[in-house]
């Protein structure tokens, strides 16, 4: 992040989101909107000072609520660019920050900007969200305080997190000596999403070996379906960590409940067992889902982008051409698509980097030439096409005469079948080339029918 925040060709526009996109491969127009941080960019140094002096406290949502930031603050330590930004719904205008500042970088008139920007091609990458259990209340996530995810525990296990790497009771502040990890929490059943999100059981795997290093003592048990450890060298990662005196049960707990002591009770049955079992906990993790990101949803709105049925964007070959979308020139990557851990990320990101590098390095754009043509002479501006054109390559004039944009069209020739009034053709294949390829096949005249009528019929 430093290097690229760092190099000449790389602008950064942080705390910014898109409100307009238009254009076609190879010259896209975008406006951009830039929210005020009531900082200022070029003055501040990121020292943190003014955060430190802010009366303020509210629950900081980099470390999931474990822990609270002021008013102003840096979104998470390793911020780039490392700026604070001024939360004015929390903010009592003290002017503490502005009057502790050295580098006088607070400034709380400072207004929205809308930027406009060309550019040739377009990654997204706007990665994902984590399941909202609290919606669900699934195991009393947001009841008992001693229930959480397994971002939760990410974030006490970091050396700069919350709790400093240390892993407490939020109830007791205790260190807990039974944990029990239940995955596919919010994936793989019907009252959340069906598929899998891939990761989580070799997150729970690695957060489960980190404990064990740091409290050997500790009793960990993780309840699964299936574990699923398919990447390289996954498999062997796995094996190594039963070896390690973790506990694997396959069956999911079916509720969580309060003894008369306080502690947490998991009744649960195995798929090695009749009948149902109880097991008391300290602490427990749930191994959450990963599901489009709120970006995901907006970015796929303003630029006309399909989603598949779980919501995340859709590529054009899930094999052929796994980071393409339907326009040519924009591309997608990492979790915009569909879950995926760090190595495959990572792949798919290099993979769009290089499409729209070859892109972008031609002069000339090529085209395939089998796209839609509109008669003027018969079109009556019905904006049947228009409607259901999945590229948006079609538009109807104040004329009422519709118009292909040829760089948007794939010639897959949906608004020729729509067309009540016969108006569109694709190239290459139009009506009277079939016709005359028909009466030369046998040097006769056949009664002639249209395709259109044909497929009417």
């Amino acid at each position: 992040m430093v290097n690229a925040a760092k190099h000449p060709n790389i602008t950064l526009l942080t705390y910014s989101e898109i409100t307009d996109f238009k254009g076609v491969t190879g010259e896209y127009n975008v406006k951009i909107k830039k929210k005020p941080r009531y900082v200022n960019e070029n003055k501040c140094t990121g020292c943190g000072l003014c955060t430190i002096k802010c009366p303020i406290k509210v629950p900081d949502e980099f470390n999931r609520g474990i822990g609270d930031r002021g008013a102003i603050y840096i979104p998470f330590p390793q911020a780039v660019p490392k700026y604070a930004v001024i939360d004015r719904e929390v903010c009592i205008e003290c002017k503490n920050c502005e009057r502790n500042c050295p580098a006088e970088a607070v400034d709380f008139e400072q207004k929205e900007q809308l930027i406009d920007i060309k550019v040739g091609a377009i990654i997204i990458a706007t990665g994902w969200d984590e399941y909202q259990i609290i919606e669900s209340n699934e195991y009393k996530y947001g009841f008992y305080p001693d229930v959480i995810t397994q971002i939760e525990l990410e974030r006490m296990l970091s050396p700069i997190g919350p709790t400093s790497g240390h892993v407490y009771q939020i109830s007791t502040g205790k260190s807990p000596q039974n944990v029990a990890m239940i995955q596919c929490v919010g994936s793989r059943t019907l009252r959340g999403n069906s598929y899998c999100s891939a990761v989580c059981c070799n997150v729970a795997l690695k957060n489960a070996q980190l404990l064990k290093q740091e409290y050997p003592n500790m009793e960990i048990t993780i309840f699964y379906i299936d574990i699923r450890t398919w990447d390289k060298g996954n498999e062997e990662y796995y094996r190594k960590i039963r070896g390690q005196g973790i506990n694997f049960i396959k069956g999911i707990p079916g509720d969580i409940k309060l003894d008369e002591n306080g502690k947490m009770v998991l009744y649960f049955d195995t798929a090695m067992e009749d009948g149902v079992t109880k097991k008391e906990f300290d602490l427990v993790v749930l191994s959450t889902g990963i599901v489009p990101s709120k970006g995901t949803k907006e970015i796929s709105e303003i630029m006309g982008l399909s989603r598949g049925p779980n919501n995340f964007l859709s590529e054009v070959h899930g094999c052929l051409k796994p980071v393409e979308t339907k326009d040519n020139g924009i591309y997608i990557c990492g979790c915009a698509s569909g879950p995926k851990n760090i190595p495959y990320s990572v792949s798919s990101a290099l993979g769009a980097a290089s499409k729209a590098a070859t892109l972008l390095s031609n002069d000339i754009l090529r085209q395939e030439l089998i796209i839609a043509e509109v008669n003027q002479d018969l079109c009556v501006g019905c904006r049947r096409c228009e409607k259901i054109c999945e590229f948006n390559a079609i538009t109807v004039a104040e004329n009422n005469i519709a118009s292909v944009n040829e760089l948007k069209c794939k010639g897959c020739g949906t608004c020729v079948t729509s067309c009540p009034a016969r108006a569109i053709d694709l190239k290459y294949y139009r009506d009277d080339q079939f016709e005359e390829e028909i009466k030369g096949l046998g040097g006769f005249e056949p009664q002639i029918q249209s395709i259109r009528e044909i497929m009417e019929e």
